[in-house]
């Protein structure tokens, strides 16, 4: 099942590049399917905002995978997007995650997706970080809404999240986390996600060490995943652009030994590089060839690694990962640090 929220402001048909005011997000539901372009929520995309329909409809499928499909506790997850990516684009990526987590997980699972105003243009990117910055308001709104939801939905044991980022939507998820901290108080006992992913994540690499900028997204996780490749050429393109700081989903941690007790990172450089994608033969919805930067979603041994933590395996039980040893002072500090295999 796909799902939407926004805080694009609506078009005669579909949404565009700019913020709704007043830090307004609309809920979108009953996804149409069809050919790209052709497909979107409701009539075309242009349904008005309605939190009952969207939870109404999000909890008869959470019942229906419980009840039809045997999906003991079924996961809601939300999805991310990264830069450069207008509307149209931001449901393609969404198709394609859903896409690949079905192939692996054997059912249709609930993704939720969250489109801010990326512009969709390449040479964009400065305009994208701010509108990621000013979406960030709208974005705390509805993770407050998760918040109150999985109150809701746990106190019957029903239903547990997840959340994947790409690129700069860790950046919104950052920024997010921070200003729900600021608003909850210390999140200890209120872990929002069972599981985030962090794919090809740029922020800076020192964010998600302790007491780094990306604290808060430990803070809200039981447990964080993120994925980096040092053939990203994106995010060495990015790092120029923010005066050569280090991304994340580029370079990994900064220093493994200082590290949050529940993130681990995963090189997936095995996959995520040129000739990896050329000789898998990977294609986007569109029928493109993604790039490297994009290919985490494409790229079944990825795709297969994050099913897995998704589904909380132990992070040492997961196949086809070698760990990379680090000397840590921290006292029985697990082994946070894998490459794909």
């Amino acid at each position: 099942m796909l799902l939407m929220v926004t805080n694009r402001r609506p078009l005669a048909r579909g949404y565009g590049d700019e913020e709704q005011a007043d830090y307004r997000y609309h809920y979108l539901h009953n996804y149409l399917g069809g050919e790209p372009g052709a497909d979107g929520f409701g009539d075309g995309g242009r349904t008005k905002q309605d939190k009952k329909a969207f939870t109404t409809a999000l909890l008869d499928e959470l019942q229906r995978l419980k009840e039809v499909v045997g999906v003991h506790t079924p996961k809601v997850g939300l999805y991310i997007h990264g830069y450069n990516n207008d509307w149209q684009e931001s449901i393609d990526e969404l198709v394609d995650m859903h896409a690949a987590l079905s192939r692996e997980i054997g059912y249709d699972p609930v993704l939720v997706g969250f489109s801010w105003p990326s512009s969709g243009r390449t040479g964009r990117y400065l305009s994208d970080r701010e509108e990621v910055r000013d979406s960030v308001p709208a974005f705390v709104r509805f993770l407050g809404d998760i918040h109150e939801f999985l109150l809701e939905t746990e106190r019957q044991c029903f239903s547990t999240s997840y959340c994947i980022a790409h690129s700069m939507g860790n950046y919104l998820l950052r920024k997010g986390t921070e200003y729900l901290s600021d608003h909850l108080g210390t999140p200890v006992g209120r872990v929002m996600f069972s599981e985030t992913v962090m794919l090809a994540p740029d922020i800076a690499a020192l964010d998600i060490e302790r007491d780094g900028k990306g604290q808060y997204i430990a803070d809200f996780s039981r447990r964080v995943h993120l994925y980096y490749s040092k053939h990203d050429r994106a995010l060495k393109a990015s790092s120029a652009k923010r005066f050569g700081a280090n991304r994340l989903g580029r370079h990994g941690p900064e220093d493994f030994t200082n590290l949050p007790p529940n993130v681990v990172a995963i090189d997936a450089e095995k996959y995520a590089n040129s000739n990896a994608v050329e000789v898998a033969g990977l294609k986007d919805r569109s029928g493109k060839k993604p790039s490297v930067h994009s290919s985490h979603r494409y790229q079944r041994p990825i795709v297969a690694d994050i099913v897995h933590a998704i589904s909380s395996v132990d992070r040492s039980l997961i196949p086809n990962r070698k760990e990379v040893a680090h000397t840590s002072e921290v006292p029985g500090q697990r082994p946070n640090h894998y490459v794909l295999s």
